[in-house]
C-alpha cells in the first residue's frame, strides 16, 4: 500500500475514502459499463440475429462478474434448473465484480453476500439498496470474516441454490466445513498456481493474508485438483472452469443431467491468465513450491 493510502485511512472516514476511490476509477468503471453494454446486446440479438455476427458470442460473459462467470453460472443453471432460488456468496469485495450479483441484482434471488473488509461490505450494502429499489427480492450483506466455525450459521433455510466462495486464501477449508445445506452448485475460486496435478491447499490458519503471505500474490487457496476431491467426497462433479483461470463450478451429481460431462483436475485445468502475461505456470510454481502446503 502506497504512503498517501496509509495516510488517507489513518485521517479519513469511510465514507470519504469510498468516494475518492469511486471519482479515481470513474474512466474505468465507464469503460467498463460500456464493454458490458455491448457484451449483453450481443447476447441478446445472438438469439434472434445470429446468422448476422461475424462472430457468435462467446459462451462466457459478464454482466457483473469478473471474468465470464456469468455466462457459465447461468447456462448450468439452465441446465440443471433453478427450483430453488436462493444464494450464498462469501467473498464479493463490493459486490460490483461477484459471481452472485446477477442472481440478485437481475434474475431477483434471495441470498446473503459476506465481506470481510468494512469499506467493501458499506460499498457492497449501498449497491444492493440501489439495485433492489421497488423489488420484492431480498439480499443480506453481511459485514463478517467467515470461518469453518460459523459459515454454518451465516444464513437460515434448508435449501440452497447457489454457493460461492472466493475468499484468497481459506476457500477449501471453508467448503469442506459447509455442511448446513446441500447446494445445487458451487462456484469456487481455485489457486492455477499451483499446478493441474497436486492436490494441495495452504495451511488453515485464521489470520491468513495472502498478501502478506507472500510478496507474488501467488500463495493462496487451494488447487484444483484439491477441490475436484473435496467435490467427489461431497457428492459433487467439476463440470466447468472459467477461460481467466479462476474459478471452478461444481454440480450436485445427484442432480446431474448427462450434458454435463464430470471432469478431471487434469481436464479441466486452465492457467491463470493474468498471471501468465508476467510468469509461465512453471515459473509461478517456482517462486512459492517451498511454502507450506497441505496435500489433501
Amino acid at each position: 500500500m502506497r504512503w498517501y493510502r496509509k495516510w488517507l485511512r489513518r485521517l479519513a472516514p469511510p465514507g470519504v475514502l469510498n468516494k475518492l476511490n469511486h471519482l479515481s476509477h470513474l474512466e474505468d468503471r465507464l469503460y467498463e459499463l460500456e464493454a458490458r453494454r455491448a457484451q449483453l446486446a450481443r447476447i441478446v440479438l445472438a438469439s434472434e440475429f445470429g446468422s448476422l455476427f461475424a462472430d457468435l458470442p462467446p459462451a462466457e460473459f459478464q454482466i457483473f462478474s469478473q471474468n465470464g462467470e456469468d455466462g457459465i453460472l447461468l447456462r448450468l443453471l439452465k441446465q440443471i434448473g433453478a427450483p430453488v432460488k436462493r444464494f450464498l456468496e462469501i467473498g464479493i469485495e463490493n459486490a460490483r465484480e461477484c459471481n452472485t450479483a446477477v442472481l440478485a441484482f437481475v434474475l431477483g434471488w434471495d441470498g446473503v453476500m459476506v465481506e470481510a473488509d468494512p469499506l467493501g461490505a458499506a460499498a457492497a450494502r449501498k449497491l444492493a439498496e440501489r439495485m433492489l429499489k421497488g423489488r420484492t427480492n431480498r439480499v443480506e450483506v453481511r459485514c463478517l470474516k467467515a470461518t469453518p466455525g460459523n459459515i454454518n450459521h451465516l444464513m437460515d433455510g434448508p435449501e440452497l441454490g447457489v454457493l460461492s466462495i472466493d475468499v484468497d486464501g481459506m476457500d477449501y477449508w471453508l467448503w469442506r466445513d459447509y455442511m448446513q445445506t446441500r447446494p445445487r452448485l458451487v462456484v469456487i475460486e481455485y489457486n492455477a498456481s499451483f499446478g493441474p496435478e497436486q492436490a494441495v491447499t495452504v495451511p488453515y490458519s485464521e489470520d491468513f493474508c495472502a498478501a502478506k503471505a507472500h510478496p507474488s500474490g501467488y500463495y493462496h487457496g487451494a488447487s484444483l485438483a484439491a477441490l475436484e476431491k473435496l467435490g467427489r467426497s461431497k457428492g459433487y462433479s467439476l463440470v466447468a472452469t472459467d477461460a481467466a483461470g479462476v474459478n471452478a463450478f461444481f454440480v450436485a451429481e445427484q442432480i446431474r443431467p448427462a450434458s454435463l460431462t464430470p471432469l478431471t483436475s487434469a481436464q479441466a485445468y486452465r492457467p491463470h491468465r493474468l498471471r501468465c502475461l508476467r510468469h509461465t505456470p512453471s515459473e509461478q510454481w517456482a517462486l512459492i513450491g517451498h511454502l507450506p502446503l497441505e496435500q489433501v
